[in-house]
């Protein structure tokens, strides 16, 4: 009676306490599983978002490098800088296209020159930026044509159109090579002045080269005469084109 009320009785535990731990290990083995995938699959989508911010930063630099510094313009021609584009021959041009077999077919060259116009009404020549910039190129030979002064400019209105025009002449030394080698020529650049009537922007159009040629009259006076008293006329040997830099 005693050793029965003495003994200790152990009551196992339920089966379905036993599978509902078990079942607790599965189902977080399984939420570790799924957290790893979703943890992968964010830094996936966080490598997609920096490529696409780098590239469209990239995309950025670009178009910033493509559009460049602020465009120049200017209101007044005094103490403005410009870069000409020019081509023209080194001799007077017949645009009649009349010329025979005989005709010596003019040597055209071609390329870029910097001048600032000043308030003093001085044309200096500036530096290209590089040796580039500065090419001057004869259509059939290597051989290039230098520029050794610009001379003064000078803005005046047209009797014949009204228009406003800007005209400055250059000192150019021709190459050896050329048949009208020698002293240096003096080329005259004349082009027309537009005013924007809202911003009072200048640009310049229509860019002419001349040269001046002592001519006889056929039969009667005409051309301007020049300080020696010889008819001279100025003819058409190339276009130019003027832009702020």
């Amino acid at each position: 009676s005693s050793s029965s009320s003495s003994s200790t009785t152990v009551t196992p535990l339920p089966q379905h306490q036993h599978s509902r731990l078990h079942m607790s290990s599965d189902e977080t083995n399984e939420l570790l599983k799924k957290a790893s995938l979703l943890r992968r699959e964010a830094e996936a989508l966080e490598e997609t978002v920096r490529g696409t911010r780098d590239k469209d930063s990239k995309n950025i630099s670009v178009e910033t490098k493509m559009k460049g510094a602020p465009k120049k313009t200017y209101t007044s021609l005094k103490d403005s800088d410009w870069v000409i584009s020019y081509r023209f021959a080194s001799d007077d041009i017949n645009r009649d296209d009349n010329e025979d077999d005989t005709t010596v077919k003019p040597i055209f060259y071609s390329g870029k020159v910097k001048i600032s116009l000043s308030e003093d009404g001085y044309t200096n020549m500036l530096n290209m930026n590089s040796d580039s910039d500065n090419d001057s190129t004869k259509d059939s030979s290597s051989s290039v044509l230098t520029f050794e002064k610009f001379w003064g400019w000078d803005e005046e209105i047209s009797s014949e159109d009204e228009l406003q025009y800007v005209l400055f002449s250059a000192d150019v030394l021709l190459p050896e090579s050329d048949p009208n080698d020698g002293q240096p020529v003096r080329f005259y650049f004349q082009a027309q002045v537009d005013i924007d009537n809202n911003s009072n922007e200048i640009t310049l159009s229509g860019g002419t080269v001349t040269l001046k040629k002592d001519i006889k009259p056929p039969g009667g006076f005409w051309g301007v005469f020049n300080g020696g008293g010889i008819l001279a006329q100025f003819r058409y040997c190339g276009e130019f084109i003027m832009k702020p830099c």
